[in-house]
């Protein structure tokens, strides 16, 4: 929760996070949706966590409805929320949200094609509002630069780290966002070379169209 004072009035601000924790299943539902009686799956759904907890066999044993996941921060600030119902809900959410990564990597038949998972971890006790002035790169007291250089530090951490046959279901994590990055890629490639008014707007050229990537049209009519 992010608190704030408005007019001389403290305010509480949930995350929408409470309703789904993790969204990629909407994601995908919305895809299906749009692209119905197109396209049976997306070119790439990326889902990118808040923060990983690292498993443990006790992580769903029978210590309670958490196991260790009762001792983190981010489940000790629910006690601040205003009724018992969306607490008990927003637990579950947060279990729920690893079970649908498990899901929709099932879904996929795994994490070697259109879904993968970026889940960095030392960042889940992050509170959503932390921004910590202090030191970044060169600069000294920079606003945030203390928050930016603990995000900075753990995700080099983590893209630098061996492939771990606990934490990663095919790869380490720098092959697999070299991958997202060379999909993404080949697909503004692909839209560069068929043009027309997808690749015009994704491009931010409007009304404009690019064709093949060679040259301009525009539809409007001259002034």
């Amino acid at each position: 929760m992010v608190t704030h004072e408005v007019d001389g009035v403290l305010k509480v601000f949930k995350d929408g996070g409470i309703r789904e924790n993790n969204p990629s299943g909407a994601a995908l539902s919305e895809f299906h949706a749009l692209y119905e009686g197109r396209a049976s799956e997306p070119a790439l759904l990326l889902s990118v966590g808040a923060g990983r907890v690292q498993p443990e066999k006790s992580d769903f044993d029978g210590r309670g409805l958490f196991g260790r996941f009762a001792n983190l921060s981010t489940l000790r600030s629910l006690m601040y929320l205003q009724t018992p119902r969306i607490v008990q809900d927003a637990k579950v959410k947060y279990i729920e949200g690893q079970r649908q990564h498990y899901q929709m990597r099932e879904a996929a038949h795994g994490e070697n094609s259109w879904y993968k998972r970026i889940d960095v971890a030392g960042l889940e006790a992050m509170q959503q509002d932390e921004w910590i002035q202090g030191s970044y790169n060169d600069l000294k007291n920079f606003p945030g630069g203390a928050t930016l250089t603990a995000i900075e530090e753990a995700t080099e951490k983590d893209l630098h780290r061996p492939f771990d046959n606990i934490l990663d279901s095919y790869t380490a994590p720098r092959m697999m966002l070299k991958q997202t990055a060379e999909k993404l890629v080949r697909q503004r490639r692909a839209r560069e070379r068929l043009g027309g008014p997808r690749w015009s707007t994704f491009a931010g050229m409007g009304s404009k169209i690019i064709r093949g990537g060679k040259g301009v049209v525009d539809r409007r009519s001259p002034s």
